[in-house]
């Protein structure tokens, strides 16, 4: 999926769907209230019938709103107040869940205005893109018929002018970690006669070879028995595939600074 950060008026973005957030006691944030204003009030009619209560999680999809470029507008409650982390995360998904079976190819939130206990614009940012690209993970390697495509391909995050720098940077880390994370949980879901010692070995090295602060030490049974490594080639005779230890080495600190290791 890609992700764009963009300085706009929701209500002018040309997009298949837009996302504004809407809080508990008819409270409109700044989106959702330039979406009202544009559309005539619509938002503030459909809050007075009670169609929508601004519960956290609360969705609610508008088609085709007059005076908004977007073909939809997705309502999503927030709730009162500031948000932990595990609320803001259920609220994307809530969102996500709705995109995810709609037809357009692309979408907009507008939820910046949103407070999160303890995160500025970075942190809400990445949150997010972590989260939407968690929610798009499908494994589907070892299915002969393959899942269908995904319709939404891209998303844009609306973010203000002065916070711009700080969600692009968020979401350009989110990336990155979401791009780790779906390629261990597609190890992890490779069945064992699959993902053996040597094909996790054949994984590093394409690893190191790929990222040139990485390298890669491989461990055979040679060099486990001199290490006196006993319990772990004892393990490893329950299997008819070879042990190996993989020691992968990142070299991206500064000279000076003390090592991690895991």
């Amino acid at each position: 999926m890609e992700f764009l950060v963009k300085n706009t008026r929701p209500e002018t973005l040309k997009t298949a769907t837009l996302v504004v957030a809407l809080g508990e006691g008819r409270k409109l944030g700044a989106a959702a209230r330039a979406v009202d204003e544009a559309s005539g009030g619509a938002i503030y009619t459909l809050l007075k019938r009670g169609d929508i209560a601004g519960k956290q999680g609360q969705t609610l999809l508008l088609h085709s709103l007059p005076g908004i470029k977007a073909e939809r507008v997705l309502l999503l409650g927030s709730g009162k107040g500031e948000l932990s982390d595990r609320q803001f995360r259920k609220l994307i998904a809530a969102a996500h869940g709705v995109l995810k079976n709609l037809c357009g190819a692309d979408a907009a939130l507008a939820l910046g205005e949103l407070k999160v206990k303890g995160r500025d614009a970075y942190g809400k940012a990445r949150l997010l893109v972590e989260t939407l690209a968690d929610g798009g993970y499908v494994f589907d390697q070892c299915k002969s018929k393959k899942a269908e495509p995904k319709a939404l391909k891209k998303i844009t995050l609306i973010a203000e002018q002065a916070e711009l720098a700080a969600v692009e940077r968020g979401s350009l880390h989110a990336r990155a970690i979401a791009s780790g994370m779906a390629y261990t949980r597609d190890l992890g879901n490779l069945p064992p006669n699959l993902c053996h010692p040597s094909h996790l070995a054949d994984e590093a090295r394409a690893l190191a070879k790929a990222h040139k602060n990485l390298k890669v030490d491989i461990l055979d049974e040679k060099k486990l028995k001199e290490l006196g490594a006993g319990a772990f080639l004892a393990v490893a005779q329950g299997s008819e595939q070879p042990p190996r230890m993989i020691v992968l080495h990142y070299t991206g600190g500064k000279k000076d600074e003390r090592p991690f290791a895991l």
